[in-house]
């Protein structure tokens, strides 16, 4: 055998590929179809002479003393597995041990063949392999073929050129360019992983091939440059790393027509500046090439990554024909290394003609790589037309995009009618049909239309009417559902006030309310019992203002959003129809008013002509009691937000009932595997919408059966609404891309109270009479169609539900003595914290600071912790650095001394659940940032170790371990039991 030579750093890379369970050393393969009349034997012979012609087919790679990895040798005579089969008969695939190069005939006919090859990647490329079709060709015609510098001579030419002097500055130039600092482009991931392969294969437009060359740069520099540009509007990255497999035949006259492992993975720090102009990044692109390629015989190893993104061009497969025999190529397998994401393009005689792209499936659709393919083509051919603007404007959507967006336009909606309208001709159609519940109270439509009517007639009487406001201060429960639909019949709106908040938050709601009357539990009473006075009602127009919800707000006070009657009653007309609540017949009330999560069955319920069951405090904190209440009152439709129904579900006996509509925030897998491991044939919807936009806009009805995703998706728009998903400069975007929600149609409220020309508002361009709702929410457009929300635009944020503007817990925090500077930020599951900076000369007690804020805000608002800081991080424009923002410490408890089992358990569970190190004996969960949700947890798991009963209350009552292991330990029945349950 030859002397050995050491590997280049491509096959260096496939070797240690392989070691860590990469596919990349399977065998290249090429399956060629053979029509016309064949002679097999002189076909072998011509394989087995072209084994001998190049020595990469006679190459092993094998250990050498005196060297750390492997080396090529090269054999002296060829060994070629060949085989015949008969037609239907399967080739196996693993190659014959200690050989790299096999090949394979399969006869179809007397005039059809198929010829497998397959090759190492170690010892040949792609383009040797094309080349090796053309010199078996050659060979069986009788033709020599072109040869070329075997591997050999490469791999010894490379040697050669790493101990030049040149070499020193290859090297140098790869060390300056910095991939290292650099991350792989983030792409969508797919909602559930499918096994096997994702292609798209797509031919390139000869009118968009020639437009390329009228770029003034190579066109290979073009079709690299569309395609780094269109990774960076889908992923919204500016600067990432990537791979480009370049191929040397193209550089090197000497390597042309050469069979061997030539192919090279270049790395790329990759940055694409918005604003530069397509012909500045095509010129950088060409440059960056040129670099490259004088640099390529000494890049560094270690450049793979699984989450590669990779370009390359590929020889286009062609037909020989040799005599009466032609041979035509299938397709190529996918380009080596296997990243996440690769095009390929096809060239032929120096035009691109086709494109193929190759996805890891596990991380990226199939459905999304058809979008991509045709976003790419679309790129291509929008280049030529706009050289001289901004990359950040080219144009990218395709048939496919636009399909997708115009599938977010909801269908029409008829008039529909108003909920004082529903309501009476309940009472009229169904009068004995149940209404309303609460516990064992029970009225029918004829009673509950009665009482209605009888305190809005009342509320009339008293000056409630059109432009009127009510604030009802009641808690949740059958007055409540009776007072706010009274105001509405009386012709007001209704303001909730939660009387669970701070006084202080009730305070500033009712005065920037400013209603015409508060309405409380004695007033209800005391107006019930009086006589009705006989006086004709107001009828609501859909113009009138039906309710007005405070929510947190950016400028640091919480504002009111009016909804009217004509966007409630499309809300309930659309929701009734895209939930199909018809099916269902009892409507849980399991929320506050005070946000809409609840009006889907609050007033949904009138669309289904269903019974509204109100759930009460305790229910809704006890998951045991919720089970209960689900099932002892046969309640079929509830709308929860997820992180609630987790903490209610985490029992050893969940109940849930026939619908699930999820709100609020997003749902991930977990919460849906727990669903349904409990209730399998559990109807899940997952839906979306802003206060602004009454209620909800977007609906998925979660398939019965089949994978769960990862996060539930949006694909749905109610009837009368529509949804665009807009970049900065207010265009479509494309598929796989993030955008901003902005939302039109029947819903969007008329405003904020005494705000009326408030930005986020606005006309809309292409509805007369018609508005748009920014939302702040940044969603992904879905290849499959919908979207899935990723995140705000803006710094606000959701807690348990609660839409919450990070500028009204700094202003309470920076009302608050001492305090001179205040930031907050969310940490984890929906942990959030407080950072305040004192005044000159100030000490703050974070405690007393905390105390002083649950006087103040609403439980969800007060941050879990409050932690002083010498100065807030700034961003060069001087705003707040959120990132920089420290993580408070997780343990701050001291060492107990030894503790009993109980004690012991305890506190590990306030730790986990705190996400914590450790919790002392008697530190506070609430102090240390516990909230209801996680109470809800803590009894389940309580009641799960210990078999015993635990009612909330007694943790509200004794927030310790220690506090509570005592009041567990008092209703034991007999001496050591819980401790022996707890150890």
């Amino acid at each position: 055998m030859d002397e050995s030579t050491a590997l280049t750093p491509r096959q260096r890379d496939i070797l240690d590929a392989i070691a860590n369970g990469a596919p990349d050393g399977s065998p290249l393969e090429l399956v060629i179809d053979l029509d016309g009349p064949l002679d097999p034997d002189r076909l072998r012979r011509a394989v087995e002479e072209a084994a001998a012609t190049f020595d990469a087919l006679r190459t092993a790679l094998l250990p050498v003393p005196g060297f750390r990895i492997p080396r090529q040798v090269v054999n002296a005579e060829a060994s070629v597995a060949w085989t015949e089969t008969d037609a239907g008969t399967a080739m196996p695939l693993a190659p014959a041990a200690g050989r790299v190069f096999r090949a394979q005939l399969s006869r179809q006919g007397t005039e059809n063949a198929a010829l497998t090859l397959a090759v190492s990647p170690l010892v040949c490329d792609r383009g040797g392999l094309t080349r090796l079709v053309a010199a078996i060709a050659d060979l069986y015609a009788g033709r020599t073929p072109a040869t070329g510098i075997g591997l050999a001579r490469f791999t010894a030419w490379r040697e050669e050129l790493d101990a030049s002097d040149d070499a020193a500055h290859g090297r140098a130039y790869w060390a300056g360019l910095g991939p290292e600092t650099l991350t792989d482009p983030r792409l969508p991931s797919p909602a559930a992983v499918k096994p096997g392969a994702a292609t798209a294969i797509r031919s390139i437009p000869p009118q968009t091939a020639a437009g390329l060359g009228s770029l003034g740069q190579p066109v290979d520099a073009a079709l690299q440059a569309a395609w780094w540009l269109l990774i960076a509007r889908i992923t919204g990255e500016e600067a990432f790393r990537s791979l480009w497999i370049n191929d040397p035949r193209r550089d090197y006259d000497m390597l042309a027509d050469g069979i061997g492992a030539f192919e090279d993975t270049l790395p790329l720090a990759l940055r694409l500046p918005k604003d530069e102009t397509v012909d500045g990044l095509l010129a950088r692109v060409a440059s960056m090439m040129d670099a490259h390629r004088d640099a390529q015989e000494q890049r560094p190893d270690g450049v793979l990554s699984p989450s590669a993104v990779t370009f390359v061009l590929t020889d286009a497969l062609e037909t020989i024909t040799t005599g009466s025999l032609r041979w035509t190529p299938r397709s190529w397998p996918a380009p080596r290394p296997a990243g996440a994401l690769t095009l390929e393009v096809a060239m032929a005689g120096g035009v691109p003609v086709g494109i193929a792209l190759h996805a890891d499936p596990a991380r990226i659709a199939s459905a999304a790589v058809e979008a991509l393919a045709d976003q790419y083509l679309a790129a291509l051919a929008a280049l030529p037309g706009h050289r001289t603007g901004r990359v950040a404007d080219l144009p990218l959507l395709a048939e496919r995009d636009l399909r997708c967006h115009a599938a977010l336009t909801g269908p029409a909606l008829s008039a529909a009618p108003t909920i004082p309208a529903l309501l009476s001709g309940l009472a009229t159609s169904r009068p004995d049909a149940p209404a309303l519940q609460d516990g064992t109270r029970r009225w029918s439509y004829r009673e509950l239309d009665e009482l209605v009517g009888r305190l809005a007639r009342h509320l009339h009487r008293d000056g409630v009417g059109p432009g009127q406001r009510v604030a009802l201060t009641l808690p949740r429960s059958a007055e409540l559902v009776i007072a706010l639909h009274a105001v509405m019949r009386a012709g007001g709106a209704y303001v909730p006030v939660d009387p669970d908040w701070p006084k202080a938050r009730q305070a500033a709601v009712i005065a920037a309310a400013a209603p015409c009357r508060v309405l409380d539990a004695d007033d209800l009473t005391a107006l019930l019992a009086q006589p009705a006075p006989d006086a004709a009602l107001p009828v609501a127009t859909p113009r009138d203002a039906a309710y007005v919800l405070f929510t947190s707000g950016s400028t640091g006070t919480p504002k009111g959003v009016v909804i009217e009657h004509g966007q409630l009653a499309s809300y309930v007309a659309a929701a009734g129809a895209a939930l199909d609540l018809e099916a269902c017949r009892r409507f849980a009330l399991t929320s506050t008013v005070a946000a809409d999560l609840g009006n889907t069955t609050l007033f949904g319920v009138l669309a289904a002509g269903g019974c509204l069951v109100v759930a009460d405090e305790t229910t809704m904190t006890d998951g045991a009691g919720f089970a209960r209440f689900v099932a002892d009152e046969a309640v079929d439709c509830v709308k929860i937000v997820p992180s609630h129904l987790a903490a209610l579900i985490d029992t050893p006996a969940p109940v849930l009932p026939r619908t699930l509509i999820l709100g609020g925030e997003p749902t991930g897998r977990p919460l849906l595997e727990a669903i349904r491991a409990a209730a399998p044939r559990c109807r899940v919807f997952n839906h979306y919408g802003p206060t602004e936009t009454t209620v909800g806009v977007m609906v998925h009805a979660l398939p019965p059966d089949g994978p769960l995703p990862d996060q539930l998706p949006l694909d749905r728009v109610l009837a009368g609404s529509r949804v665009l998903l807009l970049d900065p400069a207010g265009r479509p975007v494309p598929i796989g891309a993030v955008g901003e929600l902005v939302i039109g149609g029947a819903q969007v409220a008329r405003g904020y109270l005494g705000r009326p020309e408030d930005p986020a508002f606005r006309a809309d361009p292409e509805r007369d009479g018609g508005r748009l709702y920014r939302t702040g929410d940044l969603a992904r457009l879905l290849p499959e169609g919908g979207l899935q929300l990723v995140g705000r635009a803006d710094d606000q944020i959701k807690i348990r539900g609660f839409r919450i503007e990070p500028a009204e817990i700094e202003a309470a925090i920076l009302a608050l003595p001492g305090v001179a500077q205040a930031a907050v930020k969310v940490w984890g599951e929906g942990r959030l914290v407080g950072y305040a900076v004192p005044s000159a000369g100030a000490a703050l007690d974070p405690a007393a600071l905390r105390e002083e804020l649950r006087r103040r805000l609403p439980d969800a608002m007060v941050p879990a912790e409050l932690q002083p800081l010498d100065r807030l991080p700034r961003l060069g424009n001087g705003k707040i650095d959120r990132a920089a923002l420290p993580e408070t410490a997780r343990s701050t408890a001291g060492a107990d001394e030894a503790a009993a089992p109980l004690e012991t358990f305890i506190a590990g569970l306030f730790a986990g659940l705190l996400e914590r190190d450790r919790v002392g004996l008697a530190e506070n969960l609430f102090d240390l940032g516990g909230h209801s949700l996680l109470v809800i947890k803590l009894v389940s798991r309580l009641r799960k170790r210990l078999g015993v009963e635990v009612p909330p209350g007694i943790v509200f009552d004794h927030p310790t371990p220690a506090g509570l292991a005592r009041a567990l330990r008092a209703e034991e029945t007999e001496p050591g039991q819980l401790d022996r349950a707890a150890a």
